[in-house]
């Protein structure tokens, strides 16, 4: 009866445990969507870009580059620190200005140029900071500059 009782335990443990996990965020099928929409347009590796007959490198804005692992991980705001802090979303920078007022300059993405993040993608964020902000097997978007188009609409 022991015996019974102790792998029903260890089963339900197991079974729990795996369950936990299979829960964690998905960086590349959860947060990078809604990164890729709302932050990339601004926030990618330099590239060039023509204009009639002329041609010129666009960088990214405040030299920060959203579309890599390592880019994410080495930005830095205005005063120094880390944008994003494994572990604690009350330090992470990233996810501070999505939570600015919409007429707050430190606000991104700023109003009416790119889709503004959901309370539920931003709650995500969070819970994937939380976690450890693991990026998976992702180490960065093969295409950057594919798909940036944004409609106007904002995101429900």
């Amino acid at each position: 009866m022991r015996k019974i009782f102790f792998y029903t335990l260890l089963s339900g443990f197991l079974l729990s445990s795996a369950a936990v996990q299979a829960e964690e965020v998905d960086f590349e099928k959860q947060i990078y969507p809604f990164i890729k929409s709302s932050c990339v347009t601004c926030h990618r590796p330099p590239y060039e870009e023509t204009r009639g007959t002329r041609t010129r490198t666009k960088k990214p804005k405040a030299g920060i580059i959203l579309a890599t692992k390592e880019g994410i991980l080495s930005a830095e705001g205005e005063s120094g620190q880390k944008i994003l802090v494994p572990g604690d979303p009350d330090k992470s920078r990233m996810l501070e200005v999505t939570r600015l007022p919409l007429d707050d300059e430190m606000h991104f993405p700023p109003e009416g140029k790119a889709p503004q993040w959901t309370a539920a993608e931003k709650e995500l964020f969070a819970k994937w900071i939380k976690e450890g902000a693991k990026f998976g097997s992702w180490e960065a978007d093969p295409a950057p500059n594919e798909g940036l188009e944004w409609d106007g609409k904002e995101r429900e």
